[in-house]
């Protein structure tokens, strides 16, 4: 999805507004498939469209590759539709385990499978094109994807509540499920402001090259990919206490890169929110896997990804506003005050899930 911006401006001449639409559209049909398609079928359903689902983006990479103007619309909406029957599932299929700290040592290995690929695909990317023009990028990719569509039949798709008992699951009323949507807005939000327009910043206001730049997101995807290997080997028993923890850095690294006047300062900005970037996702995964049980969890997974689908539609389209009247920095102070009011509203849910959880050990001691 990195790729296919520039892939865009620089086969078909998109404008900068046409690869906005483009991204919000992309974004939007993720959102519909998750919430509207995944979470309402049944197991045995959501197995076979789950293939479906990854025959369909290895068959999109080789459509995108020989695409025009008006045919690459579709090529997105057919992968995109795609990414929201398949992000859930893993997320699901990663849970399955019992064992609460097999399960979320499996979760903190699948989120640090998405940090090497954040590492992994851009270094593989660049070195192609060294040799052969974009659009072959989309082929490298091609057999990865087909490799994940031979395995695809082995994954677990555990059986509904809402298939057993004809009961809807309560995921909204969740106490976990809040906890973990607060948690996910206090990075997501900033951070999708940072993918966006941290870049056009470095650029224009500390004179850094596109490959400077380049090499900047890869410090903090690599920031990232170091703490979910920690996180994946030390499984925290008070979850509470990392997402404090990771509410704090983000709010001290978006400071810092208010502050920054040099491109050292910048540069430790994007260190420190290297560090809740890696620990957000996973710590409010394992939120959810501890609220839900087996059953409900895909409902819960699928509401919690289409929600981090609508962030990526309404957050760029609000900062570009913001950016363009008060400026890139400005705008990262304002979020403070939002991961504050996030932090409040967090705070009484993480309350009552650990009284839950009391009150169950008590019981089930007796």
């Amino acid at each position: 999805m990195t790729t296919i911006p520039l892939f865009v401006k620089q086969y078909f001449h998109f404008t900068e507004t046409d690869v906005g639409i483009l991204a919000g559209f992309s974004s939007l049909v993720t959102f519909i498939s998750t919430a509207f398609v995944n979470s309402r079928l049944c197991s045995k359903i959501r197995r076979y469209l789950f293939i479906v689902a990854n025959a369909l983006i290895t068959i999109s990479f080789v459509l995108i590759f020989i695409s025009n103007y008006i045919s690459i619309w579709v090529y997105i909406l057919i992968m995109s539709f795609a990414s929201g029957i398949i992000m859930p599932n893993i997320i699901t299929s990663a849970g399955v385990s019992t064992d609460r700290r097999i399960r979320e040592r499996m979760m903190g290995i699948y989120t640090l499978a998405l940090s090497a690929s954040l590492i992994a695909g851009p270094f593989i990317e660049s070195i192609v094109l060294d040799y052969f023009p974009l659009k072959y990028a989309f082929l490298l990719f091609a057999p990865i994807s087909l490799l994940a569509f031979i395995l695809s039949p082995l994954m677990k798709f555990p059986v509904a509540k809402s298939e057993d008992s004809g009961k809807d699951v309560k995921v909204w009323k969740n106490h976990g499920f809040k906890l973990a949507i607060y948690s996910i807005l206090t990075y997501n939000a900033p951070f999708a402001m940072i993918i966006f327009f941290s870049g056009i910043f470095a650029e224009q206001s500390l004179g850094l090259s596109s490959s400077a730049v380049m090499l900047m997101f890869s410090l903090l995807f690599t920031i990232s990919f170091l703490s979910r290997v920690v996180l994946s080997y030390f499984v925290p028993s008070n979850l509470w206490r990392y997402i404090k923890l990771s509410m704090l850095m983000t709010s001290i690294g978006l400071l810092t890169i208010f502050l920054s006047k040099d491109l050292l300062l910048y540069a430790i900005g994007i260190i420190i929110l290297g560090v809740p970037h890696g620990l957000t996702y996973p710590l409010s995964i394992s939120a959810i896997g501890r609220s839900f049980d087996l059953s409900s969890r895909n409902k819960a997974n699928s509401y919690f990804f289409a929600i981090i689908m609508l962030i990526n539609i309404v957050v760029p389209t609000i900062a570009g506003g913001l950016i363009s009247a008060v400026g890139f920095r400005e705008t990262m102070l304002l979020v403070i005050p939002v991961i504050i009011i996030l932090f409040l509203l967090a705070r009484p849910e993480a309350k009552v899930l650990r009284a839950l959880k009391n009150i169950n050990g008590e019981v089930n001691r007796k």
